[in-house]
C-alpha cells in the first residue's frame, strides 16, 4: 500500500498552527509535498515519463502548465507554492512567516481544487 499524502496535509494544518518558526517553516514543506505528491502521480497515472536530468519538481508544475487552462492555473499555483517552500526550508530569515504560511495554504488547496477538476470529481 501506497503512502498517503494527505496525511503530510493533516501535519502541516497541525504544525501551522504552533508558534514557533521551525514548526511553521515545516508545515509550509509539508503542504508542499502533499499537493506536490497528488499532481505527480496524476501524471504518472496519465503516462508521464520523469527526464532524469531534470528536477523532478519543475517537470512536474512545468507539465501541467503546458496543458488546458485548470492544468495551467495547477502548474503556476504549484510553481509559486513551490517557491514558498523552497523559501521555508533554505531562508536563513524569514521576516514575517505568517502571511507566508496563509499563501501557501490557499495555494495549496487552490491546487486541490484544480486537480479535482483535472480528475474530474
Amino acid at each position: 500500500m501506497s503512502f498517503d499524502w494527505d496525511k503530510f496535509r493533516d501535519l502541516a494544518e497541525e504544525l501551522g498552527q504552533r508558534d514557533d518558526e521551525a514548526a511553521q517553516r515545516t508545515a509550509i514543506s509539508r503542504m508542499y509535498y502533499a499537493i506536490y505528491w497528488k499532481a505527480r502521480l496524476i501524471l504518472e497515472g496519465d503516462g508521464f515519463v520523469f527526464r532524469h536530468s531534470d528536477s523532478s519538481h519543475k517537470q512536474v508544475w512545468d507539465e501541467y502548465k503546458k496543458r488546458g487552462r485548470t492544468h495551467r492555473g495547477a502548474g503556476f499555483s504549484g510553481e509559486r507554492l513551490r517557491n514558498n517552500r523552497t523559501q521555508a526550508d533554505y531562508g536563513s530569515e524569514i521576516k514575517n512567516i505568517e502571511p507566508l504560511i496563509k499563501e501557501s495554504f490557499e495555494l495549496a488547496e487552490k491546487i486541490l481544487y484544480y486537480l479535482k477538476q483535472i480528475q474530474g470529481e
